[in-house]
């Protein structure tokens, strides 16, 4: 018997830091794709910062896969 990992799901999580916040907030982003680029992360945190006039101070990608046996 063999387990193979395989992709399950992924999630974005920024922190961000303004005056309503000024010790940071999490915020959670579901049902990312499992190949993100540095390029679209920071195309997402741009946007999330102008959204909310926060400034965005980390990126964490959290990622789950299950184990599949064959």
């Amino acid at each position: 018997m063999s387990m193979e990992r395989q992709f399950k799901s992924a999630k974005v999580q920024l922190t961000l830091v303004g005056d309503k916040h000024p010790k940071g907030v999490k915020r959670l982003f579901n049902n990312a794709a499992a190949n993100l680029t540095s390029d679209q992360l920071t195309l997402v945190s741009s946007a999330i910062e102008s959204l909310t006039a926060e400034k965005c101070t980390a990126t964490n990608i959290i990622t789950t896969e299950e184990l599949v046996t064959e």
